[in-house]
Formats: C-alpha cells, sequence, structure tokens
C-alpha cells in the first residue's frame, strides 16, 4: 500500500480536521524534521516535496525505510503513545507540511469521536505495511528485495531519483550488490540507468523478479 493512500482514503471530516486545526511548516532540502528517539507528539501530513525516513543501528549504520510523498500522513503513533520517534525524517527536497500536536488532537476528537476510530485505522494500516516491509527484508533475497524496492519507490512514472549507494541504503545490502544486480537488469531492458536516477522499463519483469522467491 503507498503511504500517501492513507490520506487519500480519509474522510472528509478528518480532511476538514486537517485544513482547520493543523499548522504549517516548512523543511529546506536536507533539513531533519525529527531524529530517531528524539521526543515528539505531532501528527503530521506531507503538503509538498519528499521526505526520507530511516532509522540507524546503535553502530550507525543506517537503514533507510520509505520516501513519503505529498498526502502522506505519519507520526499517529504519537498520538496514543507519545514518547520518542522510532525513525528518523529528513527532507530529501524542499518540503512544506502541516502537524497539529497530541492535546489539540484529543480536544478535536473530544468533539468529533469518530475521528478516534479512522486514526486506529491509520495505525493499524501502517502497522500493517510495516510489518509486510519487515517481511521483505528478513525473507526476500537480494534480487527479489531490491525488485520490490524499486517498483515501490519508483511511483507512477517509474523514475527513482536516487544513487545506487542511496538505493543500497533502502535494500539493506552494499552497494556492489546493487549495481550488480541493476546492471544485469539494465542488459535485459528492465530498466534505463544514470548517474543518480534509476528508470524502470519493463515494471512486470521486474513483478516476476519480485515474486520469484524460494519455497
Amino acid at each position: 500500500m503507498d503511504q500517501a493512500s492513507f490520506f487519500l482514503e480519509t474522510s472528509q471530516e478528518l480532511r476538514r480536521l486537517f485544513d482547520k486545526a493543523f499548522v504549517s511548516r516548512k523543511l529546506k532540502a536536507g533539513e531533519t524534521l525529527f531524529e530517531q528517539d528524539e521526543y515528539d507528539d505531532r501528527l503530521y501530513v506531507l503538503d509538498e516535496g519528499l521526505l526520507e525516513v530511516s532509522v540507524y543501528s546503535a553502530g550507525g549504520r543506517k537503514h533507510a525505510l520509505n520516501l513519503l510523498r505529498p498526502e502522506s500522513v505519519f507520526g499517529e503513533i504519537a498520538m496514543f503513545d507519545p514518547g520518542p520517534r522510532t525513525a528518523r525524517i529528513e527532507a530529501v527536497e524542499n518540503c512544506k507540511l502541516r502537524y497539529i500536536r497530541q492535546a489539540a488532537l484529543i480536544a478535536e476528537i473530544a468533539r468529533e469521536p469518530h475521528l478516534a476510530a479512522e486514526l486506529l485505522s491509520l495505525a493499524g494500516k501502517r502497522m500493517r505495511w510495516m510489518s509486510q516491509q519487515m517481511e521483505e527484508q528478513v525473507f526476500l533475497p537480494p534480487a527479489p528485495r531490491l525488485a520490490a524496492k524499486v517498483l515501490y519507490l519508483a511511483g507512477d512514472d517509474g523514475k527513482i531519483a536516487m544513487s545506487q549507494a542511496q538505493m543500497a541504503d533502502y535494500v539493506g545490502v552494499t552497494r556492489e550488490v546493487v549495481s550488480k544486480i541493476l546492471s544485469e537488469w539494465r542488459r535485459e531492458g528492465f530498466v534505463k540507468l544514470s548517474r543518480g536516477r534509476i528508470e524502470v522499463t519493463n515494471p512486470a519483469a521486474l513483478e516476476d523478479i519480485k515474486n520469484d522467491t524460494p519455497e
């Protein structure tokens, strides 16, 4: 499920809440919205730009989890359990966001209790999506894992503005592994490669690779 679809599936009441109660904020490319383990109690919606979600190991190794696109809603866990953030979010390009703090959201829910059910549904969809990502990371070999991530990140236009080293952060393998697989796919005509860009030219082939996993 695309992260943006979480927002697209919300009710008109929840959309009106976003328009009425949320506070605007801007981020410049490279600026961090919040760090992993930093306290924050805000729910966000991204209006413009791209945000990268990543986590870091105790040894400082980075694993990128997701690219959030416009209309993505995130940070809902803090609504139910304010505390340290579980990931780091950084602006890939200039961004415009809106947010609402937990106290303000609770006040709105007191006036419109049905909004609580929608937020619980949002959290459930996020947990289901994260579970799927974890399964891919643990059980898929490198090529199917890369195919799944490329298809997800490419979006509707089939293009990813990302270096192979950055892609390796998303897949959890070395840059050399990503480079070898992508080179094979380029020879097969599945992708086009240029500096800092990957373009999917045969998504059906990548779907086959993604689904071709050992029993």
